[in-house]
């Protein structure tokens, strides 16, 4: 028992012996800091070790101190960088970030009520004051690790800058203009930007919704709202997550109706899951709704085309058209209907055996290759890069010129070589 008594002894002296050392340590920062030359470095290396000791951690006065030393530390690299001196940006960099992590703490102990349950806090108003000057630096620390690609480091440094209005100890007026901050989507979207370089898909989503709700809410720019939108579904794309790419892709037709890349999307997605008739039921509640705009009729048209029943779906393609004469998708697959029906149809004359029967089928095939051209010549005026639509006209015109050659038009057929010609042209072009 009684050596049991002696080492626990010789612990507790170890004990005190240690915490007092770390309280010389934290006296010892202190001069550092504020000697008529100081030594800030000298300063750190002498608080840090106080930072884990289980007496001088739990006491407001060593994170406010270490909190300053490395404040002083960003900022006399900062006058540097001011001063167009050669700064060391790293250092800038993590001493800020260590700044805010040190005095955060030191508020939240300063606060903590003494023996008698009465809260004194030694420190608030210096803490204050010394947090807010450093805001903007956290965008910069941020732009440091961005240009060397330290993309998980600039994230920190921006969360840092978004954390502001989170801080216990602002005013409320100062909290509400710190949460109305017109930077705040900035440092968002490099937060998403980062999180994507990064590969990190979910945290990229997390701030490109925000900003998408934000986009909408301040009713931004379509293309703005496009644009987050767009970066949405490369990271779902990303994740393989075909549930929500699905959803993106309704939300899109809805959204944004003048860019076919959702519509055609969304029945590609359809198509791979081999789910037409939801699909169907899809659109029809839609346009039930009231969407009945050329975009669903079109959406509609290409389901019914691909479950085989070509004919619906030719009602449905007129109907799109005669709500967005404008509409390319919808006249484009409009006019293919017709050109494939015309090429089957040549088909069945070309495997005629009787000359007579022949010729008179060809006298017809005119009506078959004039049905699709004023559709596909609509489609590629209003998209003419679009090379489905060059390919059709190249073949219509190609035909055409065929037909009126062999009835001996040749005014026409000379029209229809030429026009054959622009579109051989334009296809090997592309």
């Amino acid at each position: 028992m009684k050596k049991i008594i002696l080492v626990l002894a010789a612990a507790m002296v170890m004990t005190c012996g240690d915490a007092f050392a770390q309280k010389k340590n934290v006296a010892r920062a202190k001069a550092k800091l504020n000697a008529e030359v100081p030594d800030y470095k000298g300063a750190r290396e002498a608080i840090e070790p106080a930072l884990s000791d289980s007496v001088t951690k739990n006491l407001a006065d060593t994170w406010f101190t270490a909190g300053k030393i490395y404040y002083k530390l960003f900022d006399e690299e900062q006058r540097k960088s001011w001063m167009g001196q050669s700064a060391d940006e790293n250092l800038m960099a993590t001493a800020l970030m260590k700044c805010y992590d040190c005095m955060e703490i030191a508020d939240s102990l300063d606060q903590a009520p003494n023996a008698k349950g009465k809260v004194r806090p030694k420190f608030r108003k210096q803490i204050v004051e010394i947090v807010d000057v450093i805001k903007p630096g956290f965008i910069n620390a941020g732009g440091f690790y961005f240009k060397n690609q330290q993309y998980e480091n600039a994230i920190a440094a921006f969360e840092y800058y978004l954390d502001y209005p989170n801080l216990p100890f602002w005013e409320e007026e100062k909290r509400q203009a710190l949460a109305t901050d017109s930077m705040i989507p900035t440092m968002q979207y490099y937060c998403g930007a980062c999180a994507s370089q990064s590969n990190n898909s979910e945290l990229a989503l997390k701030y490109f919704d925000i900003l998408d709700k934000t986009y909408q809410a301040e009713n931004r720019p379509v293309k703005e709202q496009e644009e987050m939108f767009q970066f949405m579904i490369y990271e779902y794309g990303r994740l393989k997550d075909s549930v929500a790419l699905l959803d993106m892709y309704k939300i899109g037709v809805q959204r944004f109706p003048f860019n076919t890349f959702y519509a055609r999307s969304l029945v590609n997605e359809y198509l791979s899951k081999n789910d037409l008739n939801s699909a169907l039921d899809w659109i029809d509640l839609a346009i039930n709704q009231g969407d009945s705009t050329a975009i669903f009729f079109n959406l509609k048209a290409q389901i019914l085309e691909h479950k085989g029943d070509v004919k619906a779906a030719e009602q449905f393609y007129l109907k799109a058209i005669e709500k967005d004469p404008e509409f390319a998708d919808a006249m484009g697959s409009l006019g293919r209907i017709y050109y494939n029906e015309a090429v089957e149809e040549l088909d069945r004359v070309n495997a005629i055996k009787n000359d007579r029967e022949y010729r008179a089928a060809k006298a017809k095939m005119e009506t078959f290759f004039l049905k699709p051209l004023p559709y596909m010549e609509k489609a590629h005026q209003v998209s003419p890069q679009e090379r489905d639509y060059i390919v059709a006209l190249r073949g219509i015109y190609y035909n055409l010129q065929n037909i009126y050659y062999g009835a001996k038009k040749t005014a026409l057929s000379k029209e229809y070589e030429a026009k054959y010609k622009e579109m051989d042209a334009k296809m090997k072009s592309l």
